[in-house]
């Protein structure tokens, strides 16, 4: 039985077999026991969206969601809806961590602040169970628009289904300023603006989205998450990769690691994983690039001078000829002079954080074991 969690938002659609929908809060169960999620890493996806404070607390609209004294409004009802009272930020937050760890899909939907002055300065953006998210969204200047028009950046985005209902339906939330570490964004405006994006955040791993604008998109977003996490976690299968790069690219080449490794792919050799004190560099390197079905040589102004990466590049082009199969994978991760060798061949393009997901998505299509 697979566990999907929806916050603030409901699935409508028709059942499905062996999947269980629970459109439940963040609240603490003390405070409501009826509309209090079980802690969240009991789920196998959870989709949050934090559009009000009830939104979150309870998983619905409630009947002060649209009050601009909303917080003070729950509690003069019911003392126990007081904030601090009814919602353990640190306790849900740890809950998430480790059902990420445990391998759940999480998506966060794009919601205003809503700041609040009430004993303190307060925001809905508590509501995404995860502080890292709530900055990166900050930072990345949430922008309130109304469009229809979406250009796809990852047109194999396991939510291109969802954005495709959303061009229909229009949009409303964007981040006009995405370029930020952890964050590849898969949807944009024609403007540039995110409309959604992957987020890698140390343990914080999901999706972030413009939220749905109608019930035929809400169902398509919750239906895409569970076909994402059936898909990533049973489906597809991958060839290994050797990634060749020079230390000067080293954030680049472990953040693409844990991408792949995130999407199944069986292993990213890379030296600082893979090698110990005391081994052979060149022993290790040469075992590394055997056990594995692609070299990928990351590519940058400082790369192809590198001696490391010219010697593994000559090791896998003498095996690429030798066994008439494609065996190098170029990663453009800078712009620069191509080796050769290399001119003729087409590459992964990650020379920009728009860039990113296009690239990730073409190297995951050329890993996949047909």
């Amino acid at each position: 039985m697979k566990r999907v969690l929806t916050v603030g938002l409901k699935y409508s659609g028709a059942p499905i077999n062996g999947v269980e929908f629970e459109n439940l809060g963040l609240c603490r169960p003390a405070t409501d026991k009826n509309r209090a999620a079980y802690a969240l890493y009991e789920y196998d996806v959870i989709i949050i969206n934090p559009k009000s404070y009830s939104h979150f607390l309870f998983g619905e609209a409630g009947e002060f969601s649209e009050s601009q004294t909303e917080l003070g409004d729950l509690k003069r009802k019911n003392d126990t809806h007081d904030l601090d009272s009814a919602y353990d930020s640190v306790d849900r937050e740890k809950e998430l961590e480790a059902a990420i760890a445990a391998g759940a899909t999480v998506v966060w939907c794009l919601s205003e602040p809503k700041r609040m002055n009430f004993f303190g300065y307060r925001e809905t953006f508590y509501g995404y169970a995860a502080t890292q998210v709530a900055k990166l969204v900050k930072r990345s200047e949430l922008q309130l628009k109304k469009g229809r028009r979406i250009k796809l950046i990852d047109s194999g985005s396991p939510f291109s289904r969802y954005f495709d209902s959303l061009a229909v339906t229009g949009w409303n939330l964007c981040l006009a300023d995405p370029d930020q570490d952890g964050y590849s964004s898969i949807a944009s405006t024609l403007e540039g603006y995110s409309l959604g994006g992957r987020i890698s955040l140390g343990a914080i791993t999901g999706w972030l989205v413009s939220p749905p604008s109608s019930e035929i998109a809400t169902n398509r977003l919750i239906l895409d998450a569970l076909e994402l996490e059936k898909e990533d976690s049973h489906q597809e299968k991958y060839h290994g990769i050797f990634l060749s790069h020079t230390g000067a690219d080293k954030p680049f080449v472990r953040q693409l690691r844990s991408d792949l490794l995130d999407h199944g792919v069986p292993r990213a050799w890379v030296d600082e994983a893979e090698i110990d004190v005391g081994d052979s560099l060149t022993a290790k390197i040469e075992e590394g690039m055997k056990e594995t079905r692609y070299i990928g040589v990351v590519l940058s102004a400082k790369s192809i001078e590198a001696p490391w990466v010219k010697k593994e590049l000559d090791m896998a082009i003498n095996r690429e000829i030798s066994s008439g199969e494609v065996v190098v994978l170029p990663l453009l991760y800078e712009k620069c002079e191509l080796p050769y060798f290399l001119q003729g061949k087409l590459y992964a393009d990650f020379t920009s954080t728009g860039e990113y997901a296009t690239g990730l998505a073409k190297l995951l299509r050329k890993l996949r074991i047909k």
